[in-house]
């Protein structure tokens, strides 16, 4: 069987009246012309052209099959004029919220490649830490993260969930020593993230190291990063975070009981609209390829950035 690429040669022989004009038209080598056009005569056992040193002129059958490949190229040709209508069609603004870390780690990355596929579509990304209310048309979808989100209008779909470990600069756990339970991290100086959607992972790590110093008190992820990456002292960082910090270690296992999942919100309204379902697709998608489960202790890590944010 042959192919519409074909085709194109043989219209291209046809209309040229040789392969040298062929080969002009279609940007490619005589030679190729002329194969194509063997390859094609061989694979339907019929000759289509008479070869003379003027040239190539159809023979009957080829006169024949011309009017049935003519065809088929003004389907090919309006079939890419529906997908180009289809992508005009998809036009208009996207607003999606979630935390900052996310939109940085999945959003903006998912969207990416989306300006040249549809054009028309503008995504507004709205990093912040408050719920925006999606029912009442604050944005069209949302990231969450913590409890499923609850409303009668709400189209709510699980993504993924991120894990947390404590992390500490590397050299500053070779000096320290591993510890073999989470007991042991009271030989560790701390770092505590005090801001409120994580109070949850302060209390864990105070209450899993009691003894622990806490040498530093922060209120944003970046200054837990900085802190971190600095040796001043171990912190909770989502595993799509800190194994991605060069010159950064695990200090424990993922802990089970600060596992996150992680929520697109939406409504049924909004998601019938093409242009934003064609987004919200795009980032569910990216944030599938991106989820993978929780790696072991001491295991290549992750290079993904990103952070929990708010329970809905």
């Amino acid at each position: 069987m042959f192919d519409w690429n074909d085709l194109k040669f043989f219209l291209a022989v046809a209309r040229g009246g040789s392969t040298l004009a062929a080969s002009r038209k279609l940007r490619v080598s005589q030679a190729t012309v002329s194969r194509r056009i063997a390859f094609i005569e061989e694979q339907l056992g019929v000759e289509l052209f008479a070869r003379a040193a003027s040239g190539h002129a159809l023979t009957a059958r080829g006169e024949a099959l011309v009017i049935h490949a003519e065809a088929v190229e003004r389907a090919a040709g309006a079939f890419a004029e529906a997908v180009q209508s289809e992508s005009r069609r998809l036009a208009g603004t996207v607003r999606v919220t979630t935390v900052e870390s996310a939109a940085s780690a999945w959003v903006i990355p998912a969207i990416a490649g989306l300006h040249e596929s549809l054009p028309g579509v503008q995504v507004d990304v709205i990093s912040t830490d408050e719920n925006l209310d999606v029912a009442r048309g604050d944005a069209d979808f949302a990231i969450r993260f913590g409890p499923m989100p609850e409303g009668e209008t709400l189209i709510v779909r699980r993504l993924t969930e991120l894990h947390e470990c404590v992390y500490a600069e590397r050299e500053l756990v070779a000096r320290l020593g591993r510890p073999e339970t989470v007991a042991g991290l009271d030989a560790y100086p701390l770092i505590i993230e005090t801001s409120a959607p994580f109070g949850r992972f302060a209390k864990w790590l105070m209450a899993a190291a009691p003894g622990g110093r806490i040498v530093q008190r922060v209120t944003s992820l970046s200054s837990v990063i900085a802190g971190v990456r600095a040796g001043i002292g171990a912190a909770l960082l989502p595993t799509i975070i800190g194994d991605g910090l060069k010159g950064v270690v695990r200090v424990t296992p993922p802990i089970p009981e600060l596992t996150t999942p992680c929520w697109l919100v939406t409504t049924d309204q909004a998601r019938r609209q093409p242009h934003i379902r064609a987004v919200i697709d795009c980032v569910a998608d990216y944030v599938a390829r991106q989820s993978r489960p929780p790696q072991d202790l001491g295991s290549e890590p992750s290079s993904l950035p990103g952070r929990t944010g708010t329970a809905v």
